[in-house]
C-alpha cells in the first residue's frame, strides 16, 4: 500500500514538483524523485523485487498513483475534481536513453476508469526532477467532456481504445525541471507549446 500524502501544491511547470515546504519534505524523499530513481532501476531489471517484497513495477505504480493526482491539479476544471485512486494497469518502455513512456489505466475516484500516456525526459545529471513530463490522461465524450470509462471494461481494451492526439485527451500538460528553485512557476503549457 502506498503512503497517505497531505495535500501539497503539485506539478508546476519550471517546477515539477511532488513536494511541498514543511517539515515532512525533509523526512520523505519527492515522489518525483522516488519515481525517477525507480524507473532507473526498471532500466536495469524491470523484474526486480525489493527488499519490502514488492515488485519494482507494483512500487512504480504506488508511485505513479500520487504523480498522476499532482499532474491532474494542472488540468482544466471541468474534470470534476478528479484524482487517480490506483494504477491497475501499466506498461513501461524506454524507446531512447533517458526517455520513458508509460502507458496504463487508473482508477479515477470510485466513477471509473481512465486510461493515460505519460512521457518522461530525464536529465542524467540531475537525480531529483524529471527534465521534462508530456501527461496526458482521460478521454472526452461525444460533447468533448472529460468522462472515465466504464469499471468493468478490461483495463488492456482501455488502453488500446485511448487517444492518440494531444486534443482528443481530456487532459494533456507539459511540465518541466525548475530553472531556479526560487522563482515562483509560469502557468503550464500544452504539450504543443502554447501556453
Amino acid at each position: 500500500m502506498a503512503e497517505a500524502w497531505s495535500t501539497p501544491p503539485f506539478c508546476q511547470l519550471e517546477k515539477s514538483t511532488f513536494n511541498n515546504d514543511d517539515p515532512i519534505r525533509n523526512e520523505r524523499p519527492l515522489i518525483e524523485t522516488r519515481l525517477l530513481h525507480r524507473l532507473r532501476d526498471w532500466r536495469v531489471d524491470p523484474d526486480a523485487t525489493l527488499d519490502c517484497g514488492r515488485t519494482l513495477l507494483e512500487e512504480i505504480c504506488g508511485l505513479l498513483e500520487f504523480y498522476i493526482c499532482g499532474c491532474i491539479s494542472y488540468g482544466p476544471k471541468n474534470l470534476g475534481g478528479w484524482w487517480s485512486d490506483g494504477v491497475i494497469h501499466l506498461e513501461i518502455s524506454e524507446p531512447a536513453l533517458d526517455h520513458f513512456k508509460l502507458l496504463g489505466v487508473t482508477w479515477i475516484d470510485s466513477l471509473g476508469i481512465s486510461p493515460f500516456e505519460i512521457d518522461l525526459e530525464l536529465n542524467p545529471n540531475d537525480d531529483t526532477y524529471f527534465a521534462k513530463t508530456v501527461f496526458r490522461i482521460g478521454t472526452l465524450d461525444s460533447y468533448g467532456r472529460p468522462t472515465v470509462c466504464d469499471r468493468n471494461l478490461v483495463p488492456l481494451r482501455v488502453l488500446e481504445t485511448r487517444p492518440r492526439y494531444n486534443r482528443d485527451w481530456a487532459m494533456a500538460v507539459e511540465l518541466t525541471a525548475p530553472k531556479n528553485m526560487t522563482q515562483p512557476s509560469d502557468t503550464p503549457k500544452s504539450p504543443n507549446g502554447a501556453s
